[in-house]
């Protein structure tokens, strides 16, 4: 797949004595070590670009592929330096089918959630396989997958990852550093965060930072121990406070989280030097990716709301590879750097006509240019939804106490383009000894039931937001649990959606009067189709297109959903197999107040 050279190799290329696998001629190239843009050749040998400048004088042969790129901005291919693939619910081999038409030729990932269900079987296959592909990876340890859960006292899965195993991980010679490292036991002072922290800052490998509602001494203690960035900025006065103690801010437009519009005011506002900001897309689902774009969606929302285009795509290529670490192998399109290139019909829109991924091109006006077939996959990787048994309607019921006509629960609280939930209290009626949801105020049933321990376990709560009038909806899409969710207007249905999941082994569901009316699977550990792209978007537009006519209208449902599972230090109220979890506090809370 990629030719690899030796950087002397190229010394015969630009000193023509040798000729180049590929030249890009005449394109307007997009210099985001200088923010300008002007004409020049790029000269490629193998996967490295070896020239820059005016071709004329290298030595040309039928061996070499010549690319006119007049008319064209010749821009480096783009980086998110923070990404979970998993939430595209699509294998590794079907990730880079996806994400390569889109411009992204390197992504950092850490495949925590495979790491939680499987352990590091799981991780290792996923990172060979995507190592096939096109598609870079800059792979980071996964600390979620060790920490998943740890802070609020609940349970570790049976296959994640020991302590051990991520010190070996660190040592790693793919490894470049820690993902996403939470910030409580660092700030907790735990042997484990911080010994491993001190091991990445001894080996000069990164750590990524996730920093949500941090501020002030908490920031500077979080930073001091190594965090290096944070995608979870939602206010531009955030990031200003992060780039100004030298953390790098990476402006977050996902599915499910939009940040961009507000975090680039930080930009265009303050007007602060923009070299330690980046994007990412992370909470994005295949849709989202197909349809709107990954950085190069990011892009676009950026320059829409005021950021000079070359600031834009100096911030997705060089100030993404800086972030990881990784600038002197991509990034940009300078002698030595992998060549990663793109060819563009305009710079603002970001239209993109041809991407070229380790000196090949592989993409040539949205169709993709080479073969890619994903591996047969372990049985390992199979059935890993497992229940004590068959799930009762009953299992689903939440008792009042013995008399009460009506009670006061707390309520998880949802909004359209957040993480962020809210803490709020409703009054709920009773029947027959049973609280009811209230589809006309929002008012619906979630639980989340446990497929790992065979507990039988099934935590229950109220959320308010989503608006289905009828059936439920659910999941094993749920970020750092990997439980089941379901949210639904009434038991039986619940119920019914939870063993169908089980039933395939995992995935997304939408059903009505016991009926499926959509269903996407996803038997890869319950989180990752092992079908083509195509088949994941036909199943996934379907899921949405029924949503919808439940009643919901949110952009990305089904990731909302999903983060209504228990999430360190993201949001207040959440739900887990024990129940409802007050997040900032730490601990289980009761569902009934009064």
């Amino acid at each position: 797949m990629r030719k690899t050279v030796v950087r002397r190799d190229l010394i015969d290329v630009s000193k023509a004595r040798a000729a180049p696998t590929l030249v890009i001629k005449g394109g307007k190239l997009v210099n985001v070590h200088t923010t300008e843009i002007y004409t020049a050749d790029i000269a490629v040998n193998g996967d490295r670009i070896a020239y820059v400048g005016d071709a004329k004088k290298l030595k040309v042969t039928g061996r070499t592929k010549v690319i006119d790129a007049k008319g064209k901005y010749v821009t480096p291919g783009l980086i998110d330096p923070h990404i979970h693939l998993y939430h595209a619910q699509l294998n590794m081999t079907q990730v880079a089918r996806a994400l390569l038409p889109r411009g992204t030729t390197t992504v950092a990932e850490g495949f925590y959630a495979i790491g939680i269900v499987l352990g590091v079987q799981g991780i290792k296959f996923c990172l060979e396989e995507i190592k096939k592909t096109p598609l870079k990876i800059v792979f980071l340890i996964p600390a979620l997958a060790y920490y998943q859960n740890k802070d609020l006292g609940l349970p570790k899965t049976p296959k994640a990852p020991s302590f051990n195993d991520f010190q070996e991980m660190l040592d790693w010679p793919d490894s470049h550093g820690i993902e996403e490292a939470p910030y409580t036991p660092i700030l907790n002072k735990e042997q484990d965060a911080i010994s491993l922290a001190e091991k990445a800052i001894r080996q000069g490998k990164i750590i990524t930072g996730h920093a949500c509602g941090l501020s002030g001494g908490g920031l500077n203690s979080y930073i001091a121990m190594g965090a290096s960035s944070d995608h979870e900025c939602g206010t531009k006065e955030e990031a200003l406070e992060r780039a100004r103690l030298g953390m790098r801010v990476i402006m977050r437009q996902g599915s499910a989280a939009k940040d961009v519009t507000e975090v680039v005011k930080a930009l265009t506002e303050y007007n602060i030097d923009a070299r330690y900001f980046s994007f990412c897309a992370d909470v994005a689902s295949t849709l989202k990716i197909v349809r709107t774009g990954h950085i190069d969606d990011c892009i676009r929302v950026a320059v829409s709301n005021g950021l000079n285009p070359l600031t834009a795509v100096q911030a997705a290529t060089l100030n993404a590879a800086e972030t990881l670490g990784m600038d002197h192998e991509i990034g940009s399109i300078a002698p030595g750097k992998i060549a990663d290139i793109l060819l563009l019909d305009d710079l603002s829109s970001f239209k993109i006509s041809m991407v070229i991924a380790n000196g090949q091109l592989v993409v040539r006006e949205s169709n993709f240019l080479v073969e890619l077939k994903s591996p047969e996959y372990p049985k390992f990787m199979y059935n890993t939804v497992r229940f004590q048994r068959t799930l009762e309607p009953k299992d689903f019921e939440i008792k009042a106490p013995k008399g009460r006509k009506e009670v006061t629960v707390r309520v998880i609280g949802v909004m359209d383009g957040t993480l962020i939930t809210e803490d709020r209290r409703a009054t709920i009626k009773v029947e027959n000894g049973v609280l009811q949801p209230d589809v006309e105020r929002s008012l619906l049933k979630i639980t989340m039931v446990d497929r790992f321990r065979l507990s039988g376990r099934v935590g229950k709560g109220f959320v308010q937001g989503l608006k289905l009038k009828w059936g439920a909806i659910g999941t094993t899409y749920t970020p750092t649990t990997e439980n089941l969710i379901v949210l639904g207007t009434n038991d039986q249905d619940m119920c019914f959606a939870a063993n169908k999941i089980a039933e395939m082994g995992g995935g997304h569901i939408a059903v009505r009067d016991r009926d499926v009316l959509a269903q996407l699977e996803l038997s890869l550990c319950g989180l990752l189709s092992d079908e083509p792209l195509e088949i994941v978007i036909e199943k996934q537009s379907k899921l949405y297109e029924v949503i919808r006519e439940m009643g919901c209208e949110f952009i990305d449902p089904l990731s909302t959903l999903a983060f209504l599972g228990a999430a360190p230090e993201i949001g207040t109220l959440k739900i887990c197999t024990k129940g409802i979890v007050n997040v900032p506090k730490f601990r289980l809370e009761p569902l009934i107040v009064k």
